[in-house]
């Protein structure tokens, strides 16, 4: 592995955010390597300065700017993530459930229109048997209504 790694673990040892398993492979690893041991010994040197002087006094002002900055940057995730519940309750779910039951609708019918079509055209025939068995006479007064 690299200084890198071990420069971050060894941050990450300072901050008190390491593992066990982490800090024994960084001990093992500053046992044998001399720049990783003086990176520490400096981040400990500038923590314990940090820690005991007084640094530069930070302006308000700074300090709401850049607050405000944090504000700009947060609040589009904010809006798209109340904006999330609407797409996916109103629009996303309804909209295409209702185009599947416009289109079973519109297969259906086209599948069973011509059985009901065949079904309609037999029922409005009468059989021949009753043509036969009609009297002449009203025969006469059907051909006439034809």
């Amino acid at each position: 592995m690299n200084h890198t790694y071990f420069q971050e673990l060894i941050s990450l040892h300072i901050d008190n955010e390491l593992t066990d398993a982490q800090s024994a492979e960084l001990f093992a690893h500053l046992a044998e390597c001399n720049p990783c041991r003086s990176f520490l010994k400096t981040t400990m040197i500038i923590r314990s300065h940090i820690a005991h002087n007084q640094l530069a006094d930070v302006p308000q002002s700074l300090d709401r700017r850049v607050l405000g900055f944090r504000e700009q940057i947060l609040r589009p995730a904010a809006r798209n993530a109340r904006l999330a519940p609407l797409w996916w309750t109103r629009i996303s779910i309804p909209l295409p459930a209702a185009a599947s039951l416009a289109f079973l609708i519109v297969f259906c019918s086209l599948l069973f229109a011509p059985i009901v079509a065949s079904e309609k055209d037999n029922s409005a025939k009468p059989p021949a048997e009753a043509i036969t068995n009609i009297p002449p006479e009203i025969q006469k007064q059907l051909e006439l209504y034809r």
